[in-house]
């Protein structure tokens, strides 16, 4: 615990809103578009937030559009933003880039002069095409409210076997952020910081273990802690509700005493302890196992996953909770009158519902992702060599044309050739999968039993 203090004290000091617009959480039949390179086009920070809201928010329906393209920029994003984000009607636009805008190939341990040209030149090229992007955004898409995220850190401090280092990039990231912060002040915008706070939580994290990153061996890209903060970090700048229900029943009295986003119902003194119902309204944040590690750093049980359950008016001694006839914990009478969360109990039928539904959005995510890198893979060839994509000998001449086979844009070709004809099947699937996540995230009545430990199970 001492630990996750000292981070979350460290980390206030680098979090700042810094624009005029104060984030707020989304509304019934918001349609959020994610806007960027490769670190959105995975769609794990934003499925992430889609988990929190079909549990926290089961009366709500937000969809989630993933327009983030890999290898892709600022300027770039121009060529698709009518089809990827304008045409979409989004009520909300998140927008990060920067990673690919930075000019990370200038960044070495002693740059030369032109090398020192062409960083500022990068960053001048970022901030016109931030302009461009932010305008059209505006004009076209109906002026919807603009999440201005600003860039994942580039982990330059990490030591690794490989040499993959570009000394002062995550510098020019930080540029980079200061040009978002501008841009949000004067659009309106709303700020979510990401490269203050994870660059802090790197740099704290590797006085103890040089070889620690929130981000992976390629210095670029987050693996599942990283998006589980940058989930964090974008539900605190929303001001996001911690809790997902507040339960006390007084055991003596056989009653209700509070119940805070649920309703409690059929109170009963039962074998030395309580019985009642519950039936809450919403379901605890499903957090990613692979994520789970950040649990230990930072204060998203507290700031985001609150399921409280006391009881109160117990003699001394030690109780199990039962919830539909399954065992669930073995407290003490003492911590049960405190009170306990259950948001991170998995044996809970709340916590094991909740996992469907991230389950199910964890297939949507899939299927998005790979319909988009189709798309991508799709627009690049006919960009950038200039292929007549509906024709499929060209497509495979085109494959064919490459001498090493394990190029990137040769890979990408061969599972275009391979995948295409699936394009609008995983389209189907989006929805399909999407709409099973909103069905399965309905709360349900559960019957809760605390009985002494030991005490024959009725």
């Amino acid at each position: 615990m001492h630990r996750l203090v000292t981070v979350a004290v460290l980390l206030l000091g680098v979090m700042t809103v810094g624009s005029a617009a104060r984030g707020e959480v989304f509304k019934d039949g918001e349609t959020v578009c994610f806007l960027g390179d490769s670190i959105s086009a995975g769609g794990r920070c934003q499925t992430m937030l889609a988990d929190y809201y079909l549990t926290r928010f089961p009366e709500r329906t937000i969809r989630f559009a993933n327009a983030g393209r890999s290898g892709d920029s600022a300027g770039g994003s121009l060529g698709r933003l009518q089809e990827d984000v304008i045409d979409q009607k989004p009520t909300s636009v998140a927008i990060m880039f920067g990673m690919n805008d930075v000019g990370r190939g200038y960044y070495v341990a002693a740059p030369t002069a032109d090398q020192i040209r062409g960083q500022k030149q990068a960053l001048d090229g970022y901030r016109g095409n931030m302009e461009k992007v932010v305008g059209r955004i505006r004009a076209e898409a109906g002026e919807p409210k603009l999440f201005f995220l600003t860039p994942s850190p580039f982990d330059q401090t990490v030591v690794l076997e490989k040499n993959n280092n570009q000394p002062g990039c995550n510098e020019g990231l930080g540029k980079c952020a200061a040009i978002v912060r501008e841009l949000a002040a004067k659009n309106n915008g709303t700020v979510v910081d990401f490269h203050g706070p994870m660059t802090a939580l790197n740099l704290e994290q590797q006085k103890k273990d040089p070889k620690w990153t929130i981000v992976g061996g390629d210095r670029v890209h987050p693996g599942a802690p990283g998006y589980l903060m940058m989930t964090w970090l974008f539900l605190k700048t929303q001001g996001a509700p911690s809790l997902v229900s507040k339960v006390t029943v007084d055991a003596a009295a056989g009653r209700a005493a509070e119940s805070v986003n649920a309703e409690v119902a059929s109170v009963a003194r039962k074998d030395g302890g309580v019985a009642f119902t519950v039936l809450e309204k919403a379901l605890p944040f499903p957090v990613d196992p692979a994520a789970k590690p950040m649990l230990e750093l930072l204060p998203i049980e507290k700031d985001l996953n609150q399921e409280l359950l006391s009881v109160t008016g117990l003699a001394a001694g030690a109780y199990e909770l039962k919830i539909d006839g399954g065992f669930v914990g073995r407290y003490a009478a003492d911590e049960l009158a405190k009170g306990v969360n259950l948001a991170s109990n998995a044996a809970t039928p709340q916590a094991k519902q909740a996992r469907r539904v991230a389950q199910l959005n964890e297939q949507r995510r899939n299927a998005e992702a790979q319909a988009c890198s189709l798309m991508n893979t799709r627009r690049w060839m006919q960009s950038h060599y200039k292929i007549n994509v509906e024709d499929p000998a060209a497509v495979q001449a085109h494959y064919d044309g490459f001498k090493d086979k394990t190029e990137y844009s040769a890979a990408m070709a061969l599972n275009y050739i391979k995948t295409w004809p699936q394009y609008g099947e995983l389209r189907k699937k989006v929805g399909a999968f999407e709409k099973d996540a909103l069905a399965s995230r309905k709360p349900v009545p559960h019957a809760y039993a605390v009985v002494p430990a030991g005490a024959e199970r009725k």
